[in-house]
Order: structure tokens, then sequence, then C-alpha cells
């Protein structure tokens, strides 16, 4: 262990505890999540007069908002929302669309808009991206958004972001999507990006899709470095199975180098530790982690594939440092302490969805019906646009 390693500060990052070397940074933007049919992206460094701004200049641009890309007019007028918790709610793009009912025969007009969200808190702004139909799901989800402090360990179910924190259940059994994405700058120019994603069933073995796709990539990459002048190679570190906890993952490390001109050789050195996560018999999410690094050297290094000399390193990892850092965080991965409670009495109710408008029922002859259903232009089909 070096002074690398050291050191290492825990971190919560979706559902998951990780350990990373002091020292490690991450951008405004650096984490974001899907919940649901919702896109959340957080920001940080963001001051209340900044939000506020924001908030303006795009309920301007949402006022504007009045037809259609064929000139017709929408429903009804964009609607600016402030929730009970200071959020704000932009809908827009009001029409009806028609289409069937559930009992497959009855016509129906279905009112459909677009909705999109902005929540501010100490300096973290969560912004929600636009939605079909997601009015009643961005006000739901409002509540949930919290503030935290960058070291803090939340103690309640929820998923962690850069400064925030999202209350959440754990709930496979509702069926929504539920994914996290952050990256990170560690020591020695090394970026990391953890992903973290609800499944339903165990997910493809990384090692196999990889063997797949290199039998799949083989006779292009051969062409390509039987062309004249082609220097470029790999070289594999690992790939096998690698047990974290009682986290049965599989891990895959390689280099790659490529002459990029006379005296000028690219090197990446990256791994990836993928666990495929389960549905029973208690669940867990899926967790992808990869760490990579570029090298440029006037040197070719002793293999296509390796690290380069420790003179060339210019400041990134030698191979030893390398795999120290990256041995040490995959190792720390762990499940955050009453991260995947499961809701009590079961999955809340999904929000009711608006009544639709009875256009016309279901002639005697199934055939009219038929015929009238053929004739519709498909941007009138509602099912389209789920």
């Amino acid at each position: 262990m070096s002074e690398l390693t050291r050191n290492m500060q825990t971190h919560c990052v979706g559902r998951l505890l990780i350990d990373l070397p002091q020292g490690t940074t991450w951008s405004a933007n650096a984490s974001s999540a899907q919940i649901g049919n919702l896109t959340v992206a957080v920001t940080t460094g963001i001051s209340q007069d900044q939000y506020e701004e924001l908030i303006e200049r795009r309920w301007q641009e949402v006022q504007a908002i009045k037809k259609d890309q064929n000139g017709k007019a929408y429903l009804q007028p964009s609607e600016r929302i402030t929730s009970p918790e200071g959020g704000t709610l932009f809908t827009y793009e009001f029409e009806h669309v028609e289409g069937l009912a559930e009992d497959d025969e009855t016509v129906v007009q279905k009112l459909f808009h677009q909705a999109e969200g902005y929540f501010w808190r100490d300096g973290s702004l969560f912004r929600i991206s636009p939605s079909l139909n997601a009015k009643a799901a961005i006000s739901q989800l409002f509540p949930r958004l919290h503030s935290r402090e960058p070291n803090e360990i939340p103690t309640r179910p929820g998923l962690c972001l850069s400064h925030t924190f999202i209350d959440g259940y754990y709930d496979i059994a509702n069926g929504d999507q539920e994914e996290v994405n952050w990256g990170f700058t560690l020591p020695l120019d090394l970026s990391l990006v953890v992903r973290e994603a609800a499944v339903w069933e165990p997910g493809q073995s990384m090692l196999e899709r990889r063997r797949e796709a290199d039998k799949e990539s083989a006779g292009l990459v051969a062409r390509l470095l039987a062309e004249p002048g082609v220097v470029a190679g790999r070289k594999e570190y690992r790939a096998t199975e690698r047990l974290v906890g009682e986290l049965a993952g599989e891990e895959y490390v390689m280099g790659g180098t490529e002459q990029k001109e006379p005296q000028v050789f690219k090197t990446n050195i990256g791994g990836e530790w993928a666990y495929a996560g389960r549905a029973t018999p208690t669940p867990f999410p899926s967790i992808n982690l990869g760490m990579d690094t570029t090298y440029q050297t006037t040197r070719q290094p002793a293999s296509l594939g390796a690290f380069p000399e420790y003179e060339e390193t210019n400041g990134r990892p030698t191979q030893e440092q390398f795999f120290e850092v990256w041995d040490a965080i995959i190792d720390s991965v762990r499940l955050r302490p009453s991260a995947l409670l499961p809701p009590a009495g079961g999955s809340p109710l999904p929000p009711a969805p608006d009544k639709p408008k009875v256009v016309s029922k279901a002639a005697a002859d199934d055939y009219v019906l038929e015929e009238f259903l053929t004739s519709l232009p498909s941007s009138q089909n509602w099912m389209d646009k789920l």
C-alpha cells in the first residue's frame, strides 16, 4: 500500500458505498439518474439567483411554444406550476391524439402534453428532462429530492447523487426503471465511471459480451492491421471472475496502443468490473465500474498495449500504481445499509391517468371500425407516442 490508497474516503454512489483515493474530484454535472420515465441530472455550484434566472429564461421559451411543427395551434397555453416544496414544473404542447380504449373497440381522445421540472436546494440544481405526460410523475418526485453534504452517508433507502439524495425504495415489483451514472476524476489523471441499475433478471455476462464483440470484429481488425504502415495492437491483463464480498462479478483489464505519427504512440489502459445483478431471492441492482487512462509517448511501449516506461508516464500511473488503485476501489464496493429496503405494504399506486374523451363506440360491423383506424394518420395514433 502506498500513499495513493492509504487514505481512501468512503463515498455514497447511488445505493452503494465505494472507497476512492483522497483527492478524488468530479465535475458539476458528473451525476445523473433515470427514475421510471424521468431523467434527472444534477448540477452543483448553482446559486439561488442563477436558479431563478434559469427558471425565468426557460419560462419565456416555454410560453412561446404555441403551435406544432405543422402550424397547428396547441389546445391550451403552456403552464408554470410551483410545487409546495419549491420546485418548478412546466407543461406545454397540449394536444388530443386519438386511439383505442382498453376494450380495443372504443375510439377515444387522449390529451397529451410535455412536462419538465426544476428543483434547487442548497446550491444544487435538479433538472428533470422533458417527458411525455409526466406532470403527475414530476410532481410526485419533487418531495423526494434533497441536498446532502459530500461526505454524508444517508441511512434511509434512496439514491446518492453529487451533493444530493433522492428518497426511494428499491422496488422491482413496480416495473420502474432505475439507473445511476456518476463520473469521477482520480489522482494520476485516472477516470472512473460508476453505473448502477435495477434489473429484473441478471444481464449478460460481461466477459461473454466482450468475447462475442471480439469475434464479430475480428475480421475487420485483421484487415486494418494488415494495411501498410499500421502499428497497433493490444494486451490483455485480466479476464476472470472476481468475487467482491457476496457479489460474484467479472473483471476485464486490457491495453491498446496505436501509432499516431512516426514518433507519437497513444496507449489506452482500461479496466471494467461488472456484477450482473439479481431478482431473487433478494433483489440486487447491477453494478459496473470502469477506470481508464491514456498515455502519449514518443517511444513504442515494450509490447503493444503495455504501460509506458516511468519517464514517459507524464504524471499518469505506472502499472503498479494503476492496479493498486483499481484493486482498492473494486474491493471496497458494497451495498449501503438500508439502501435496498422494499416499500412497506407493497408498491405505491401509480398516478391516475387522465380520463380519455370517447369519440365513438364500436359499430356492429367490426370492419367499419377497422377501416376508420386504418385511415388515421400515424401521428394521430397515441400508441406511437408511448
